[in-house]
């Protein structure tokens, strides 16, 4: 029990120290600048933190580059992430720094130009919602099977009230892929999805929506507790408009 104590709290020192590096990526991001100046914002703070490293390289994908079917190429292509960033397009920076072994793995998506237009608001609050439902199922003896299920029965019950052509969009392709990325996390990025939680699991949890050539994304990493779970991560915002707020003052 003290080992699985002091496992936790490494983990949560990393999650702290990851935030550091998120918050300096935050305030990096503006247009005309390249996704590869916000990494190196984000390694800087994550060091500076107490970090060992990079748990993987940040993901600072932006506009078309946030797509699913994007986040590897920079893998293979090393010019990559000198994309330049636009004004109007919305950023997933998406990062984990280790701390003594453990390593950290969270994010959010954020609004280039400082604010969201009124579809990417809405579409933010699709997926908050769904995320946050499923997040409501993750507790011992619950399975990856019955989070995806919450979130598409949030999706499923909202779609129809959507005002939005973004947001629709992103509704649909929702439902046609429900399965969305749950993974484990702990001295290895990606420790593989438990079959059911159990009491102590650490685990992360990252939605995507795509829709008009851009992925809306959140990520936290998440503990399995006795009595449900616990976000490890300081909190980060997650509705549109606290997010924004956050951006403008550079932290919360």
């Amino acid at each position: 029990m003290d080992q699985e104590r002091r496992g936790t709290g490494i983990a949560a020192q990393g999650s702290f120290i990851t935030a550091e590096g998120f918050w300096a990526g935050a305030r990096a991001i503006a247009p005309g600048k390249t996704q590869r100046q916000v990494e190196g914002e984000v390694i800087r703070a994550c060091l500076n933190a107490g970090s060992d490293g990079a748990s993987i390289w940040p993901w600072v994908r932006s506009g078309p580059f946030s797509m699913p079917s994007t986040l590897f190429e920079a893998f293979a292509d090393f010019r990559n992430m000198d994309r330049t960033m636009r004004a109007g397009e919305i950023v997933r920076l998406d990062l984990g720094c280790d701390f003594r072994m453990s390593k950290g793995d969270f994010g959010r998506t954020l609004p280039m130009s400082g604010r969201f237009d009124a579809a990417q608001k809405e579409t933010m609050e699709l997926l908050n919602g769904a995320y946050l439902a499923g997040l409501e199922a993750m507790r011992p003896g619950a399975t990856p099977g019955q989070v995806h299920q919450a979130f598409r029965h949030y999706v499923e019950a909202h779609q129809h009230d959507l005002r939005t052509g973004l947001a629709r969009e992103a509704a649909s392709e929702a439902l046609k892929n429900p399965a969305q990325p749950l993974h484990g996390l702990g001295v290895d990025m990606a420790e593989g999805t438990p079959k059911a939680f159990s009491e102590g699991n650490v685990v992360c949890y990252e939605p995507t929506l795509p829709a008009a050539g851009q992925a809306y994304f959140v990520e936290d990493t998440i503990l399995i507790t006795r009595a449900g779970h616990e976000i490890l991560n300081p909190p980060l915002p997650y509705s549109p408009s606290a997010i924004e707020q956050a951006m403008a003052k550079g932290k919360p």
